[in-house]
């Protein structure tokens, strides 16, 4: 009887840990920058860091163009030609 408990119990964890052990996008993010900062040390590593898990350049875009398309930090129309 005891075994039996012990071997479901056992199953009910088995059946939990992958669920458990997915990361969040936010644990995924922290855990690449946290590779990406390997090597550094005080406030260089606190500023990559801090630059890292806030999005900082991986995620800058250029501007948003209603009328035209983006070129650099600004607009151009859309029949020239973009040479930045």
């Amino acid at each position: 009887m005891k075994g039996s408990f012990t071997a479901t119990a056992m199953l009910l964890i088995a059946l939990a840990m992958p669920a458990s052990a997915q990361l969040t996008s936010q644990q995924q993010k922290m855990k690449d920058c946290k590779t990406q900062a390997s090597g550094m040390s005080g406030d260089a590593r606190k500023q990559f860091m801090s630059t890292c898990l806030s999005g900082g350049a991986a995620e800058t875009k250029g501007p948003h163009c209603t009328k035209g398309k983006p070129c650099g930090n600004s607009c151009i129309a859309m029949d020239k030609v973009c040479h930045k």
